[in-house]
């Protein structure tokens, strides 16, 4: 093959090879996202309806746990890692304004999952360590307001 065609050889490669990482990334985030959403809420019913029943305190532990353990936390490490693979792949996002911006969005977003997990912890050996509803009403909104900012960086790129 002449070295003009094996330059697009090696760029159809790169783009393929890129598309794969970032199709991942994208449902992770869903899933990770979809996930933390969740478990808010579920921390918000625990809180309400927790202490009043044994069976319901139960359940809802077991709910919590396992879309924390089995969903939630898996979809955020292969998001992590998927997007640090794309910056590997392509080091110039890096060095763009917005991506700094949104790399310390993202390790909030991270922070407020891995305090969703803590939450739950407690909730499970006491439903009487969660906060109150409305605590966690606000905390809910938290992941939202975050994907919001982190999407609009990405689709607008503002700096």
């Amino acid at each position: 093959m002449t070295g003009h065609g094996r330059g697009l050889l090696m760029t159809a490669n790169f783009t393929a090879t890129y598309l794969f990482w970032k199709w991942l990334h994208i449902v992770a985030v869903i899933a990770w996202m979809a996930g933390i959403l969740y478990l808010y809420r579920l921390l918000i019913y625990h809180s309400e309806r927790g202490q009043a029943e044994p069976s319901t305190h139960q359940l809802l532990s077991l709910m919590e746990m396992r879309l924390y353990r089995y969903i939630t936390v898996p979809a955020m490490l292969v998001a992590v890692s998927a997007g640090l693979t794309m910056v590997a792949i392509a080091p110039g996002l890096a060095r763009t304004g917005w991506f700094g911006t949104k790399f310390a969005l993202v390790m909030f977003l991270i922070l407020v999952t891995l305090y969703a997990g803590k939450l739950h912890r407690d909730g499970a050996t006491d439903p009487g360590k969660l906060p109150a509803s409305r605590t966690l009403r606000i905390l809910n909104e938290v992941p939202t307001f975050l994907m919001l900012l982190i999407v609009g960086l990405v689709v607008f790129k503002p700096f």
